[in-house]
This record gives C-alpha cells, sequence and structure tokens, in this order.
C-alpha cells in the first residue's frame, strides 16, 4: 500500500529545508554574520608564507632607498663643490672606489 519514503514528491524540498537549518545554525553557533565570514575584518588573516615575503620586499625596498638617497648625496656634492672639470672624473673615481 505504502511505497518507498523516497518515492514522496515532498522529499527534495524537506531535505532542502533540513540542509538550510543545518547551514544556518552552523553559521549561529560560530558567530558568522548574515554576510558571511569575508565581509568581517577581524576575519581576514594573512598567511604566515606571504607575511614574510611581504617583510622581505620592504626591506629590500628601505636598503635600495638608503643606497639611492647615498648616490644622491654624492651627486649633489660632486655638482656643488666646484671643481674643475679634470678633477671632477678624479672624483668620480674616488668616490665609485669608495662605495
Amino acid at each position: 500500500m505504502f511505497g518507498s519514503p523516497f518515492d514522496s514528491p515532498f522529499i527534495i524540498p524537506v531535505v532542502a529545508i533540513i540542509c538550510w537549518a543545518f547551514v544556518a545554525i552552523t553559521k549561529a553557533k560560530h558567530g558568522v554574520g548574515r554576510h558571511g565570514w569575508r565581509h568581517d575584518p577581524s576575519n581576514i588573516e594573512t598567511p604566515p608564507m606571504f607575511r614574510k615575503m611581504f617583510e622581505k620586499e620592504m626591506s629590500d625596498r628601505d636598503s635600495e632607498i638608503q643606497q639611492l638617497r647615498e648616490r644622491v648625496e654624492v651627486l649633489e656634492k660632486i655638482v656643488t663643490d666646484g671643481h674643475k672639470s679634470s678633477s671632477l672624473a678624479d672624483e668620480i673615481e674616488r668616490l665609485r672606489d669608495k662605495a
């Protein structure tokens, strides 16, 4: 008389409602808001590998900036010292050897 419970046309909506309820309860249990975890800045964490790569790149950038500042100081010194052109070449070579 009665067939299998899986033959019922209501099985799909019932399973869908149960799954939705499970997801809603799990989200509420873990404190995830209506818009999900991506919209909460406190849930964003940079992996340690990327943090180390970023710190290395920043360190490389800072050292390159320091080198460029030193070169600019040398160039300013060359331009403002008022040397003759023959001694200017000697001064450039001396400063290159120094660096």
